[in-house]
């Protein structure tokens, strides 16, 4: 008896990916040169940001070239600036970049060859509507993994941890973030106005107003600081606190203000996660930190600073006309 059964199909294909790594690099006892040189496999070039105030002692020691190119920054406009100035180089440089592949200098770049090479990363890059694409991101101090959260106009929804599928999610974190250069043109540039704190929040929010999804492929996983985080217990759950100095907080209680005032409008329970966000950075201090008077004081200077400051503006991009406000 003859059995016939259907041809299997091809996988499926997708376009190439020509993907240019931006670096930022801003500690000086850190080695961003070690990065530029363990990516160079897997990106079409680099652009390598340095943003350290006085020049880097290591980066003063290369010279740009086919694979490299070196722009000084000096710290104007924070990290935003830092990214902006990139972007402007990646548009003049590589007008055919289809992504842009953001990293800072403490990232683990170890997880970028898998990620890159991921057939589900490609699927995802190359969908119309995906801004987009990261793995997850692990504390390197804590071991803490990300919790990835769905925002829709009047809640939010916090994934597990342990989550294995991709999802699509309302924030990433810059390093390691795979974006399609159409859409960094469309969104427009970050805000410097923020400098630091907050700018990715505000970007991922301006990408969903434009009705992009953001797409996070958990089964990857990346490490990464940011501030000096340390664990603590409160209620039998493990949570983890920042660590920053009182600078550092009130910039933060000043940007998530800015931020929730600028996007609140649209999505309310932004506002509210923005609200518990600055719960959290306090109970924090109280329960895992040293300096807690200062550190709190600073928080709520932050915090009165964001609502005196004037109606926060956005940064507009391309086709800013035709924003969708989002509801998803």
């Amino acid at each position: 008896m003859r059995i016939d059964s259907a041809p299997i199909p091809p996988p499926p294909t997708f376009p190439a990916l020509r993907v240019v790594a931006i670096v930022v690099a801003y500690a000086d006892e850190r080695n961003p040169i070690a990065i530029v040189d363990r990516i160079h496999p897997f990106v079409d070039h680099t652009i390598l940001v340095d943003n350290t105030p006085r020049g880097h002692r290591l980066i003063g020691e290369r010279q740009s070239n086919d694979g490299l190119t070196i722009v000084a920054n000096a710290n104007r406009g924070g990290l935003a600036g830092a990214y902006n100035a990139a972007i402007a180089r990646v548009r003049a440089r590589d007008p055919h970049a289809t992504h842009v592949l953001f990293l800072d200098d403490d990232t683990d770049v170890d997880a970028i060859g898998p990620f890159l090479a991921s057939a589900v990363t490609h699927e995802l890059a190359a969908a119309d509507r995906v801004a987009a694409v990261a793995p997850t991101y692990v504390d390197r101090a804590t071991g803490v993994r990300l919790a990835p959260i769905q925002l829709s106009r009047f809640r939010w929804r916090v994934l597990p941890r342990g989550q294995k599928e991709p999802a699509a999610v309302s924030f990433l974190i810059n390093s390691m973030s795979l974006w399609r250069a159409d859409a960094l043109r469309r969104i427009g540039p970050y805000d410097e106005s923020l400098a630091v704190d907050h700018i990715d929040t505000d970007y991922c929010l301006r990408a969903r107003a434009l009705g992009y999804r953001l797409m996070l492929t958990p089964a990857l996983a990346f490490e990464h600081a940011i501030g000096a985080r340390r664990k603590y217990r409160f209620l039998g759950r493990t949570l983890q606190t920042g660590g920053h100095d009182p600078a550092r907080r009130e910039a933060i209680g000043r940007n998530t203000v800015i931020v929730a005032r600028r996007h609140g409008w649209r999505t309310p329970a932004f506002a509210a996660l923005a609200l518990a966000r600055l719960l959290y950075e306090a109970l924090g201090i109280v329960l895992a930190e040293d300096r807690r008077a200062a550190k709190l004081a600073a928080l709520a200077r932050g915090i009165a600073s964001g609502f005196l400051a004037r109606a926060p503006a956005q940064p507009q991009g391309e086709d800013a006309e035709t924003r969708i406000a989002s509801g998803s």
